[in-house]
């Protein structure tokens, strides 16, 4: 039996029905946590000469600073807390955030664009040149970043963040309309 092409979620399955009667749900005695946990602590090992000494000094260093979480909370700042925001972000509200690099003079929109952003928003008081500052990143409110094409066409072909699809939708327009209101 080839078990190596078998995906571990699948091949967990024919061992499950047993294992819940023995150990409880799978979530509570996998092995991937462990793994996973294993992998984290290789990856921050920082002088190789003497890996098992480096690796137990990164293991109770990390249980320290565990430990302290659960005692005081306040130490591990929320996900979504405005003091947890990068050095130069900027809070659009409803989780939108901007996210560094950013142009430090705005620059014009070319006619079309400007055109399009009159059409959109007519009752805007607009002057014949309209100027924005391009950022490079947006956080939208599930965590990940969408990349603009303004520092992404600076980079190397290899370096693209091509794989991102992001659906404008109407209340990313009101918070980019709030931020412009700001300005």
């Amino acid at each position: 039996m080839r078990i190596h092409f078998v995906w571990p979620c699948i091949h967990s399955m024919v061992h499950l029905p047993r294992k819940v009667l023995h150990l409880g749900p799978p979530v509570c005695s996998s092995q991937w946590t462990l793994e996973r946990t294993i992998g984290n602590l290789g990856e921050e090992i920082k002088q190789p000469s003497n890996p098992f000494a480096n690796l137990s000094q990164r293991r109770i260093r990390r249980a320290r600073v565990n430990a302290l979480k659960v005692l005081i909370p306040d130490l591990a700042p929320d996900k979504h807390d405005a003091y947890s925001l990068p050095c130069g972000a900027r809070d659009l509200g409803d989780s939108f955030v901007l996210l560094h690099a950013r142009e430090e003079v705005p620059s014009p929109l070319r006619d079309c664009e400007a055109d399009a952003l009159r059409d959109f928003l007519p009752g805007a008081q607009m002057d014949n040149e309209i100027c924005v500052r391009w950022w490079a990143k947006l956080q939208l409110p599930t965590g990940q970043n969408c990349y603009s094409a303004w520092k992404e066409t600076q980079k190397p072909i290899e370096k693209h963040h091509t794989a991102r699809n992001v659906k404008v939708c109407i209340i990313l327009l009101h918070a980019f309309l709030k931020y412009l209101t700001c300005i």
